[in-house]
């Protein structure tokens, strides 16, 4: 994946008293040392923009150098006319302005008055542009410098990611999942990720049957490595838990995807006998993000929720609430990857509700991860497969027992900083007609689904007040 790139450009007035030189040399340091920090490419323009024509070339090399995200710096006032040419940029939009270094006298620099100047030709004179931007104010060191660049900078890294990404489809979504059926045009469109569709689950399931006794042997080596196989698993299905798990890894390699929408459940069982669970999970580690049931919203959501925690997530659905507590539990089969577990760890065992009955004994058909979540702070999101909308809380992960499967109880809820109820929950997910996969990734990443929907030009959901009669659709 190739590091986000940035720009950095600066306004500069002729007239005015200050050392804006200085300014914009200070910023340009920043940004250097930001660029060795959080690593990332940057381009500066040292030639200071002053009229028009400035302007339009500035545009022309930074359109030029593939910018992903421009900082355009307001070292001085700034000509109101230098900005038009900022509406055929290509790039995303930062506007930068810093504090007077005196707070009497001559005026130095006037630079927020150029932002704000600035901001109101973009929304007024450019309307019909429609450019989004997001301010910064002040030097490196200034938390409204530093916390929004870091959330900015975070959200770039995830649209990079999801424009060099490809998504594999194995099958089709889970008959019966009407609501995460999708449109591959317009997700190459929104985000310039590439999905195949076109695979089928035979062709895994052929490919899973070509390998050897020893490959397969040693695939079980390293799976009994990570976790124990349960006796409950049988023998036969085991070996299949290995023989899907390289097909599935050899299949993303060879097609160049990162990602795969799996038709998890039921295809797969009608074809091969087996739930795939526990060989998802272990893609998820490896960093093949895998939803379940051909959930490719989920896919794109799992990206961006791993470009802004860092860590392998997971897809879950929400099972459970006790209102008492003010808590809820996600839960699914068992496709969560090995790092989201307690102290415990996973084990590798039977499907418990997919399979048969003999006599009665319950027989589940392929493995799942069996696993707690552990103790931390997590984000739980949604992007729509309309994507119109994200929806994002934030909890901390409760130490109780939980569901067989991948599971975990979630209490403390909030969405925005604000405490939310299970009433409250409830209200904001059906008004808001969320869809029912949910994203879980350890961290505070709220700031970041929101500025991402921002751009995005998608709703960011905010909480429902809750009310004992019927409400419509918000």
């Amino acid at each position: 994946m190739k590091k986000v790139k940035i720009g950095l450009t600066g306004f500069f007035h002729g007239n005015m008293r200050g050392d804006d030189k200085a300014a914009y040399n200070r910023a340009q340091e920043d940004m250097r040392a930001l660029s060795k920090e959080q690593d990332f490419d940057l381009v500066i323009l040292p030639d200071p923009i002053r009229s028009y024509e400035d302007s339009e070339k500035a545009v022309r090399e930074l359109n030029a150098q593939a910018v992903d995200f421009t900082m355009v710096f307001f070292a001085s006032f700034g000509s109101g006319r230098s900005a038009l040419p900022l509406a055929k940029l290509e790039s995303r939009l930062g506007i930068w302005s810093v504090p007077e270094p005196a707070s009497s006298g001559v005026l130095p620099l006037n630079s927020f008055c150029g932002t704000n100047m600035f901001s109101a030709i973009l929304a007024n004179y450019l309307k019909y542009d429609d450019i989004p931007f997001k301010w910064f104010y002040g030097f490196r060191g200034n938390p409204l410098f530093d916390e929004r660049f870091s959330v900015t900078l975070h959200v770039m890294e995830a649209l990079c990611e999801l424009a060099q990404t490809r998504i594999g489809c194995i099958g089709y979504v889970a008959d019966g999942f009407e609501n995460m059926n999708f449109d591959e045009v317009q997700i190459q469109k929104m985000f310039g990720t590439y999905v195949g569709r076109r695979h089928t689950v035979e062709e895994i399931v052929a490919r899973a049957e070509k390998y050897s006794g020893p490959d397969v042997k040693k695939e079980l080596s390293a799976i009994e490595s990570e976790g124990a196989v349960t006796s409950r698993v049988p023998a036969g299905h085991a070996e299949k838990f290995a023989r899907i798990n390289l097909a599935f890894r050899d299949f993303a390699e060879e097609n160049g995807y990162q990602s795969l929408a799996i038709s998890c459940w039921s295809r797969l069982q009608e074809i091969y006998g087996i739930a795939p669970c526990a060989a998802m999970s272990r893609l998820n580690e490896e960093g093949i993000l895998s939803p379940c049931e051909g959930d490719v919203a989920g896919a794109i959501n799992m990206i961006i929720t791993r470009a802004f925690c860092k860590s392998a997530p997971a897809i879950m659905d929400l099972v459970a609430f006790d209102t008492e507590a003010g808590s809820l539990n996600l839960w699914h089969c068992g496709p969560a990857p090995k790092s989201m577990a307690d102290k415990n760890g996973v084990r590798w065992d039977e499907h418990f509700n997919i399979g048969t009955y003999d006599g009665c004994e319950w027989c589940g058909s392929g493995a799942v991860a069996d696993l707690r979540f552990k103790p931390g702070q997590v984000t739980v999101s949604r992007l729509s497969s309309r994507f119109d909308q994200i929806f994002a809380f934030t909890g901390d992960v409760l130490d109780q027992a939980a569901y067989e499967g991948s599971s975990g109880w979630i209490g403390n809820l909030a969405i925005r900083g604000e405490s939310l109820s299970i009433a409250e929950l409830i209200s904001t997910i059906v008004n808001n007609r969320v869809d029912h996969h949910y994203t879980i990734g350890y961290g505070n990443i709220e700031n970041e689904m929101i500025e991402f929907a921002h751009w995005l030009k998608m709703k960011a959901v905010t909480k429902s007040a809750y009310r004992s009669f019927m409400e419509n659709a918000l």
